[in-house]
């Protein structure tokens, strides 16, 4: 739900204080132990759009907070509300802008925000400038005619904060906090399946394909990066989730590459085979000989050539997964089954990775 701040924004306590001490002619070593805090967005690049894409929002109707080391506000209203000088007592404070509360899932509702911690020593000027960017999550939905036949009714997504339903009509992106999502079909009866969860990170614009087929079917990632915001198109197959086991928690329940890429957490399980090296942002290399010892790709079959269903996994040096499996020095490690344990990122050589490797085993 949206919601914005109709008054203007009012300064609480110190500005004032200050003001009132200086009114009766305080000394100024009295007034030296206050500082000045000097605001600013940033908006070069900030909101370049596509035709049709994003919304230009009007930084006067910011939301800006100041608060200190207690929590204590010293400002909350609009941008345009603030002075243009902020003065306040020497100390930490927390400071944070959004174009617009958001409280909970809405649909065209992007918002831009950021937050910055300073340090105002006695007698100093702070400049602070604010470099916002897209902090929740856009997603929008589509079905195949499969999945439709198959889960007729609408889809709900559902965090903490609320839900949205999509129909199969639904053109309008919705948006979400950064973090877990759970979507469930809801048939016309009003019964509910769940399906899945994914994780959502801050900065966003995904469009999930939903389709459902046959158990060897696989999830395809492509990842277009802009200015503004990361753009993902996701097509998933259901059905892979309907009969997972795992929870990527340790080895015995190891995520597949297909359920680790809605899982981009730290200290994740995933299995695969190692399939090929010499990764690029658009290639594999599937055969020996090879060039690079610092990456390579798994997929669920040994026998994989297709990018998109493969997931880049790092080979950093002083791990000891390179010097066990890198496939410069050992190419008889094609074809083999691994468990490895570590963070997933969403775009590795622009497709689904593994980071910051902390175990592996060899099956």
């Amino acid at each position: 739900m949206r919601k914005r701040l109709a008054a203007k924004g009012f300064v609480i306590t110190f500005a004032i204080a200050l003001t009132a001490m200086a009114a009766v002619g305080c000394a100024l070593s009295e007034r030296s132990e206050f500082a000045t805090l000097n605001l600013s967005i940033r908006q070069e690049n900030m909101f370049a759009t596509k035709a049709g894409g994003l919304p230009m929002p009007d930084t006067n109707q910011f939301v800006l907070q100041i608060a200190n080391a207690a929590g204590e506000y010293v400002y909350y209203g609009l941008y345009s509300g603030k002075p243009a000088k902020i003065n306040v007592p020497a100390g930490t404070y927390a400071l944070s802008i959004v174009s617009e509360e958001f409280d909970a899932p809405d649909w065209d509702t992007p918002v831009y925000g950021d937050a910055i911690s300073v340090v105002a020593a006695s007698g100093e000027s702070v400049n602070v400038n604010f470099l916002c960017k897209m902090i929740n999550t856009g997603l929008k939905i589509r079905m195949t005619d499969r999945y439709i036949l198959k889960y007729p009714g609408t889809l709900t997504v559902a965090q903490e904060k609320g839900s949205l339903s999509y129909t199969s009509s639904e053109t309008r992106f919705g948006y979400f906090d950064a973090g877990n999502a759970t979507f469930s079909a809801v048939a016309s009866d009003g019964s509910v399946q769940q399906l899945f969860s994914k994780q959502f990170s801050a900065g966003q614009m995904l469009t999930l394909t939903l389709d459902a087929g046959s158990s060897d079917s696989q999830s395809k990632i492509s990842v277009k990066v802009d200015t503004t915001a990361t753009y993902l198109s996701q097509t998933i197959m259901v059905d892979q989730y309907q009969n997972a086991q795992g929870d990527g928690q340790s080895q015995a329940t190891a995520f597949s590459v297909a359920e680790a890429a809605l899982h981009p957490e730290e200290n994740v399980w995933v299995w695969g085979y190692i399939v090929g090296g010499d990764l690029t942002s658009s290639a594999i290399n599937y055969e020996a000989p090879f060039s690079k010892n610092s990456n390579m790709a798994i997929a669920a079959s040994a026998q994989c050539r297709t990018r998109t269903e493969c997931m880049a996994i790092e080979l950093a040096s002083g791990n000891d997964i390179r010097e066990a499996v890198n496939l410069v020095d050992h190419p008889e490690m094609l074809g083999r089954k691994i468990y490895i344990q570590g963070t997933v990122k969403e775009s590795y050589f622009g497709m689904t990775g593994l980071k910051s490797i902390k175990a592996f085993v060899l099956e």
